[in-house]
């Protein structure tokens, strides 16, 4: 149903009955409003979408892992396993901050959805699949003000993150015997070759460094390449026929995908027809598009555009400071000042860019990234702060009570 939507990534496997998304969603009552508390200026047509992805990458004890990754273990204030970072901390925190308001007697007074998908590891067809046009029910209002949070690992405030593209190549040689290797063409060693042109590409798109993406100006090597997987050859004393490897190719926002394959094609072939290799490039996956989730705090010129305009509303303004004056209570203590939110660009990417601009009108849906602190997220003895994971319930919580504004649930 999904396969001719913009932002769709091919795959080579089923989709059978046995893969999910969860949408659980608060309706605002208008008979409600007679016992609103919180922010009482909240209008009805506030809403809030929280998103997470129930989905993780493999992790094996073999790796190195100090303990199964799949058996949590509490160490020194940290949760360590798989998929503890990224991000069952997030989908936790996005869930217990309902719970908690719950708790002490209250309801959000506009609308909240809860949504956790499938595939956000690999595709964001899980994303892509789930009723994005249902999320927003108010959006023919010019009023409605939709905010977006998705808690992935990472304690600040996203501005911007890449496009990410998967892809196979099938390298094909000569078999012979390792007495005639000059007679035959090593698959694997061609394979390496060819993923070393590869590395030169990349190189290109990190420079020249002063005409980065506005949102990656600064940032030493922001563009990544990743060879993930390899195989090939079925003898040590033959000289080996064929190889595949697939890569990860990382590219900045606004960069359109179909450039992307035709310069990772052009790369390949250029390279295998010098040393007389077959070669087929094939792709499952990611076809993700970069996107700015912020771009009034990341473009220069607009950011001084909208200071001259100040007293204009400013929905990502407001969306902001509101989860900077949130966190900020939530981080606070004895009577010190809470901590105040950094705001940073990824280099990976996420479900956002679908409530982005790539995909929703940005004067009525802003979005971003906020989680708990994690660490070797995808690596070995990946981990979550606790208290971290304490402060983004607090601040989702809070938030709730400022954006939504709350009513009593028992009147």
């Amino acid at each position: 149903k999904i396969k001719d939507e913009r932002g769709f990534s091919p795959v080579d496997w089923r989709y059978d009955d046995d893969k999910f998304n969860v949408v659980a969603r608060h309706h605002h009552r208008a008979e409600e409003d007679n016992n609103s508390d919180g922010n009482n200026s909240s209008s009805p047509s506030r809403s809030l979408l929280l998103q997470g992805h129930v989905d993780v990458v493999p992790a094996d004890e073999s790796d190195g892992w100090t303990s199964p990754p799949f058996s949590p273990v509490i160490r020194d204030g940290r949760l360590y396993g798989r998929g503890a970072g990224d991000m069952k901390a997030g989908v936790v925190s996005m869930i217990y901050a309902v719970v908690a308001l719950r708790k002490i007697g209250y309801l959000p007074r506009g609308d909240v959805t809860i949504l956790t998908v499938v595939e956000e590891e690999c595709t964001g067809n899980g994303a892509l699949a789930s009723p994005l046009r249902s999320l927003f029910p108010s959006s023919s209002s010019k009023d409605t003000k939709t905010a977006v949070i998705i808690p992935e690992p990472f304690p600040f405030l996203v501005t911007a993150q890449m496009g990410v593209l998967w892809f196979r190549a099938s390298v094909t040689g000569k078999p012979c015997h390792v007495l005639q290797t000059s007679a035959g063409s090593n698959a694997i060693e061609g394979a390496y070759a060819l993923y070393s042109a590869l590395k030169v590409l990349e190189e290109r798109y990190n420079e020249p460094k002063g005409n980065a993406h506005p949102a990656y100006r600064g940032m030493e090597h922001p563009v990544n390449f990743n060879l993930g997987r390899i195989g090939g050859g079925n003898w040590a004393s033959s000289v080996p026929s064929s190889c595949w490897f697939e890569c990860r190719v990382g590219f900045f926002p606004g960069v359109k995908i179909e450039d992307v394959k035709r310069d990772v094609e052009g790369t390949l072939h250029n390279a295998a027809a010098e040393m007389s290799l077959g070669l087929q490039v094939s792709y499952r996956g990611f076809h993700a598009d970069g996107a700015v989730l912020l771009p009034e705090y990341v473009d220069e010129k607009r950011k001084v555009e909208d200071d001259n305009k100040a007293d204009e509303e400013s929905l990502q303004r407001e969306f902001v400071e509101t989860m900077q004056s949130c966190h900020g209570v939530a981080t606070s203590s004895n009577g010190d000042d809470g901590e105040e939110l950094k705001f940073a660009p990824i280099t990976c990417t996420c479900d956002a860019r679908f409530y982005s601009s790539l995909y929703q009108d940005e004067t009525k849906v802003a979005v971003t990234c906020y989680g708990p602190e994690a660490t070797n997220i995808h690596g070995v003895d990946e981990s979550v702060s606790l208290e971290s994971m304490r402060d983004v319930t607090a601040t989702i919580a809070l938030f709730i009570r400022d954006w939504c504004g709350l009513v009593k649930e028992n009147g």
